[in-house]
């Protein structure tokens, strides 16, 4: 299995005492450490209408110049926000720029402010996503694209320049509905669950079901919709975004450290998915019983390296090695240097995992 860092989305709170620009010269700096380190890969988000970082590739790009090894991509870009002859051009450039080590997650977002700012209906989302998927392939092929769908036309674009690879970078497609499993197992060289916020039931109760539970039942589903296109899954790559925390000192300490910042996604994510306003008014850790954290923590992997590590191979056992994990340990408010702390005890997660895999 693989370990990245991420995902990141350069949320800024000015709450922090830093600038806007001091955020972004910590993620690169994080980026570095995570190279140092040993982690295998970084990951990126989009959005927009916020304090967070609306240029997805463009911070893919300012990575690229200042590692040397990692991979790196988007998890992921809002497909339907983007013309795929301009996203296919920002991508092999990207993919120039780090020497091939990009990957490009795709999703089709869920945020009306967005699809409304960008003058796109929600309705066509998914038809515009597969579209674009199949546009950026044709475009990084030897000859010009000629594309007719309903939503995107082409004749003849002589599209440059070419990426790294043949063929292009890996494009792994988000999702949690089966349509969005059927639409990787089509055209995706592979899957990226959200392992951070349960969909499926955080828009009714704001809240995550076990994670183990949902890796099964993703898993049993992706390889079914596999099979249905005859292709296999250890063909494919299994990724997923999972928040958590590391500390040398165990799972409380964790938690101590990231319970008031992850309370805070919480907040953002219930207002995202339409919870009413006072479902979650009051989830500020001092405002919480003891039971209803005790259920919040249950919903992030918290521990010491070795603890971490032990629940990963628990995941691999699962998912099986074509298992990527991208592991969040960057939250809104907590200071640089802890999280670097915390990126520097995921390398070591990351090393035994390797001695395990060895032995």
């Amino acid at each position: 299995m693989k370990l990245g860092l991420g995902v990141y989305s350069a949320e800024w709170i000015p709450s922090e005492g830093i600038t806007h620009h001091q955020a972004y010269a910590n993620d690169l700096e994080q980026a570095r450490l995570a190279e140092r380190v040993g982690l295998d890969s970084i990951w990126y988000t989009e959005h927009h209408f916020l304090n967070w970082n609306p240029n997805v590739m463009g911070m893919c790009a300012a990575v690229a110049a200042v590692t040397s090894r990692i991979t790196l991509g988007p998890s992921v870009v809002l497909g339907p926000l983007h013309n795929p002859i301009k996203l296919a051009e920002e991508a092999a450039m990207v993919d120039l720029l780090s020497n091939g080590r990009l990957v490009i997650g795709v999703g089709l977002g869920y945020r009306d402010v967005e699809y409304a700012g960008f003058n796109v209906r929600r309705a066509v989302r998914a038809p515009m996503t597969e579209e674009l998927v199949q546009v950026m392939k044709l475009a990084w092929r030897d000859k010009p694209v000629t594309f007719h769908g309903k939503h995107w036309s082409f004749d003849a674009v002589d599209v440059h320049p070419k990426p790294q690879r043949a063929g292009g970078p890996p494009v792994w497609i988000a999702g949690y509905v089966d349509a969005s499993l059927d639409r990787a197992a089509r055209l995706g060289d592979g899957f990226i669950m959200d392992g951070g916020t349960d969909s499926k039931s955080f828009g009714a109760s704001g809240y995550n079901r076990d994670i183990y539970w949902r890796v099964q039942d993703m898993v049993n589903r992706y390889r079914s919709a596999l099979e249905r296109h005859g292709r296999r899954y250890e063909d494919q790559e299994f990724a997923m975004t999972l928040g958590g925390f590391v500390s040398e000192h165990g799972a409380d300490d964790a938690w101590d450290q990231v319970k008031g910042a992850y309370m805070l996604t919480r907040r953002t994510y219930g207002s995202w998915y339409g919870l009413p306003p006072a479902d979650y008014a009051d989830w500020y850790p001092e405002r919480m019983t003891k039971d209803e954290l005790d259920a919040r923590r249950t919903e992030i992997m918290l521990g010491s390296a070795e603890e971490i590590a032990a629940n990963l191979r628990r995941l691999r056992d699962i998912a099986g090695d074509r298992l990527h994990v991208m592991f969040r340990v960057k939250y809104p408010g907590i200071p640089h240097e802890r999280v670097a702390k915390a990126i520097t005890l995921l390398g070591h997660v990351r090393e035994l995992l390797k001695q395990k895999a060895a032995v």
